[in-house]
């Protein structure tokens, strides 16, 4: 199947690991000149573009912390003059630490909003112009089925309240970009096996005792597909919404969890 995606520029952020990683590979794949932007983690950003590289790909990475206005500046600039203005622009960035309501300060709940929604905006001042002048753009913003149906997990009262005001964010693009053949969409991401989400199981193990695969089946019993979700999943959804062929998929959250949310739309 032609994606439509040949000779296509995109920025990835959190594009080092994980589920950006591997969505960089796929759209590498599918003829896309990437940029990969991760934190300073430079080890990581230089194996994920030595691997789109030595498949015949296109990539440079950039090292940028992408909640800092001047730090998502700096990372488009250098996208721009390396490979041209981003069509795509996959927008990735890590979620705040959990806690609970008495124990998060005011200033973490400005924070978790800062990180999760104006980074975006920061970000799509930077980009939407050109998508605007040429008439097409895909916009894909990896987001959590907190955002949607908050978590009933302990400790994330900061990750479902910054979420859910980048979705309706996401929301209101939707409806003043499509005229310029824009998309702009939200991944509600489940329980899917990054080394990010195993970490956290690892620490809950820690603290109480039991052992990670323990604690994470309970999660699993309630999920339909009754496992977590595989990296490749997500990616391969992603890399359809950045796509020629999602035109007409436009201002939509996609839950990916295994059936995990049980809203029937």
């Amino acid at each position: 199947m032609d994606l439509g995606l040949k000779g296509k520029v995109a920025l990835i952020s959190g594009g080092s690991k994980g589920i950006g990683r591997r969505t960089a590979e796929m759209l590498a794949l599918e003829g896309c000149a990437v940029a990969v932007v991760g934190l300073e983690d430079q080890g990581a950003i230089d194996e994920a573009v030595g691997t789109i590289l030595s498949a015949g790909g296109k990539a440079i990475g950039i090292a940028a912390d992408m909640t800092v206005k001047a730090n998502i500046q700096r990372a488009v600039g250098e996208c721009i003059q390396k490979l041209g203005s981003p069509d795509i622009l996959v927008a990735n960035v890590n979620g705040p630490p959990p806690g609970f309501f008495d124990e998060v300060t005011d200033e973490q709940f400005e924070d978790a909003v800062r990180d999760m929604t104006l980074s975006l905006v920061y970000l799509l001042r930077q980009t939407l112009p050109h998508m605007k002048e040429q008439g097409w753009g895909r916009i894909v913003n990896i987001n959590s089925i907190g955002a949607k149906e908050p978590t009933r997990f302990p400790g994330h009262v900061l990750v479902n309240t910054g979420r859910a005001a980048a979705v309706a964010l996401s929301k209101s693009l939707s409806d003043e970009f499509a005229q310029f053949g824009i998309t702009v969409n939200s991944i509600g991401t489940g329980f899917i096996g990054t080394d990010r989400m195993y970490s956290y199981w690892d620490r809950a193990s820690a603290q109480s005792g039991r052992p990670r695969d323990e604690l994470l089946k309970v999660v699993t019993d309630t999920i339909p597909a009754g496992r977590v979700g595989r990296v490749d999943e997500m990616a391969a959804t992603l890399t359809y919404l950045c796509s020629d062929l999602a035109g007409y998929v436009n201002g939509e959250f996609i839950n990916i969890d295994g059936g995990w949310h049980r809203s029937a739309w």
